[in-house]
Parts: structure tokens; sequence; C-alpha cells
């Protein structure tokens, strides 16, 4: 049975902005807030006490300003705010609960069979929401938030394609309101990743790139804290650039894409042309084990390495050179890399890169978590539904 939910009253645009600025800014002034929007003192107070009588905001006396005037600041309640987050990959669904800071207080997940039909799957991961909302006793939940494994439509509601599920023109957003009662956003997964490091796990880097390699290569862009979006659904589809002349054939239909050359699935070949005999490695354990081979004293080993960060580090300076962002981080397999790679794929990539670019760069394995997943899909909730 599905749960009705009463969600948070919709945010108008001055509020919105303001809870915006809060964020970003830290505990702000009444006048403050006034010189940085350009409203009225008189439209400024009548919207912040909006905000504090729905416990949204908080008021403190920090000193005094003026002759016996006390300064008063406002600081945002992250805890007043509830969203959902659900991550939905080739084959596995996370879902959990967080705040307005980003927070998440709790996450689930199972797998699924990847020829599963869509509406299958948004049935399940709605139970799973019902399931958390059920025992969740705090503050209102204002939407959820929704990261998918391919390109969105531009009104963040559909997914358009995803060639690994073999899904097509899947009305997530619908689905899952019906289900549940509470408004829907859809995002591609990767990019909800980089916006949600741009806003709190790294909110002191202007420009983030979210380089995410599992059954593909996704990329993620976060620019100022803003997610970057493309035409034709945004989505980057740096996966399905050709690396190698006449290469494997790719699900997209031509050969030698990038995806072929350093997926998951392309290492778990690859390990077993090497004559990996060791235990089955776990989901994260491919490149340890291609990196043990090497280690070993296998010729074959170190010479595809070798080529994996080659190929891998081409791809990444290409991006690099045209986003130039301050930080890219490395999600997916890469994000429990074993360190000798990554420190190969971050001097490699700077080689590659424009020279005055090469100081600033940071390359860095992102938290392979299942919080960093619920957090990711919670910010594009939030960033639609609360903030501004």
């Amino acid at each position: 049975m599905s749960l009705v939910l009463q969600s948070a009253p919709q945010r108008s645009p001055h509020e919105r902005s303001l809870l915006t600025i809060l964020r970003d800014g830290g505990p702000t002034s009444r006048t403050g807030l006034s010189e940085i929007t350009g409203l009225s003192p008189t439209t400024i107070s009548k919207v912040v006490a909006g905000l504090v009588a729905e416990g949204l905001v908080t008021e403190s006396v920090v000193g005094v300003k003026g002759v016996g005037r006390p300064a008063v600041t406002l600081t945002p309640v992250d805890s007043a705010v509830t969203v959902l987050g659900v991550q939905i990959g080739a084959g596995t669904v996370t879902v959990g609960i967080g705040d307005a800071g980003y927070a998440v207080r709790h996450t689930e997940s199972f797998t699924f069979d990847v020829g599963a039909p869509a509406d299958a799957v948004c049935d399940l991961a709605a139970r799973a929401l019902e399931k958390l909302v059920a025992a969740h006793d705090g503050a209102p939940v204002i939407g959820i938030g929704v990261g998918l494994p391919g390109p969105v439509d531009r009104d963040r509601r559909r997914l358009k394609i995803s060639v690994r599920l073999g899904w097509r023109d899947v009305p997530i957003a619908d689905e899952l309101e019906r289900r549940l009662g509470l408004p829907v956003v859809a995002d591609h997964n990767v990019r909800t990743m980089a916006l949600a490091e741009a806003r709190h796990g790294h909110k002191d880097v202007g420009d983030v790139a979210y380089l995410y390699v599992r059954t593909g290569v996704g990329l993620g862009i976060a620019v100022r804290g803003q997610a970057f979006y493309g035409g034709s659904g945004g989505e980057s589809y740096l996966g399905h650039t050709r690396v190698v002349e006449d290469g494997e054939l790719c699900s997209c239909g031509s050969r030698g894409c990038l995806d072929t050359v350093v997926s998951e699935p392309a290492v778990r070949e690859a390990l077993g042309r090497l004559g990996d005999t060791g235990a089955a490695p776990g989901r994260e354990e491919v490149l340890a084990r291609l990196h043990d081979l090497a280690r070993s004293g296998s010729r074959d080993a170190v010479a595809y390495e070798d080529t994996y960060v080659n190929v891998l580090a081409g791809a990444l300076s290409g991006v690099v050179n045209l986003f130039t962002p301050d930080l890219v981080l490395l999600g997916g397999i890469l994000a429990t890399a074993p360190p000798q790679i990554v420190t190969s794929l971050r001097e490699r990539t700077r080689d590659r890169i424009f020279p005055l670019l090469r100081d600033d760069l940071r390359v860095e394995q992102a938290d392979p978590g299942d919080a960093a997943l619920v957090r990711a899909a919670t910010a594009t909730a939030l960033e639609t539904l609360h903030f501004a």
C-alpha cells in the first residue's frame, strides 16, 4: 500500500533565494540579505518572518550594532527539511534520506536483474522509500531526487534511454509521484554526483569534473556550484569517444569506444585473458587484481595496466583542456583503485594538458560509499525544490 505523504509547502522565489544565500554565505543579517538581493528591508523582513515561523531559519543576537541596537543574524536550520534520494544503476538501486545540509541519515541498497522492466524497478524503489518514510519521524519531506543511468529530458522527469538496462522513454518522475505523492526531480546520475560534491564535499572548489567508471564511463560537470547541461538531455558521452581504431564492438554500435577499454566489464575480460586465478573480485576490486598481477611480474599485466592508464589519461586530458576544472574526482571502480594507478593517471593527465593548467589541477578519488550516492540524488532535488 502506498503512503500519502504531506510535503512541505512550495517555496516562493524570494524564500528560495534567501535560503540559498544563507546556505552559501553562512549566517547573515537582514541588512546583509537586503544588500545582496536588492530587495527592500520590508520585503526581507516579511520573507524572513515566514521562514522563521516554519522553523527553516533561526535568529541569533551576536552583538550590538550602533548604540543599543542588537545585531541579529539568520542561520538556516538544515534538519527542518527532509529529502529522499534514489540512485538507479545497472542492476543496483540505492535509496536514503537526507536534509538541507546534504547530510545523509540512512541508506539502503539492493540489486535487480538488469533485464527487469522499468516499472518493476520503480515499484521496488517506491516500496523501499515507503519503508524508510514510515520509520521517519522528522521534518516534512519536500520531494525526491533520482539519479539515472542515462540522459533525461529537459524537464528532468523522463529517462530518455538506458542502453545497458534496455529502457527507453521511462516516465520515472510520474511513476514515483503516483506511488508516493511527492514531487520528483530526475537527472543523469553522474551529474548529480558532480553537483553534490560542488555543494557539499568540495565547496571551496570552483569547478568540478566527476569521472565515473563502472559498466561504462560517465562524466558530470559542475561549474561554480551549478550542474552543467549541454544539449540533447545534457549527458556527456565521453565513454563513446573512439580510442581504438577497429576496436571492440560497443553497446552504442561503434567500435573502439572508451567504454570497451576501461569499463569494469572490459577489465574483468582482460583479467581472464591474463590468467587471473585469484578469488572472484568484488565490484570495486578489479583494478586491485590487475595491479596485483602486474606486481607479480606478469609482463602482459604490466602492459595492459599501462595501456589502461594511458587511454584513460588521454580521455581525461581532453575533459580538463575543454572545461578546465579545478578538481577531477574519480568514482566507480576508480574510487577504490590502488594508489599507484591513481598517481599514474594523475601524472599522465597533467603531462597531456595545457601547461598553465598543470599546477592547479587536482585529481582525487571520490567517496565510494552509499551515502555519497544518496547525497548526490538529494542534491538535485534540493536545487530544484528548496534552493534557488
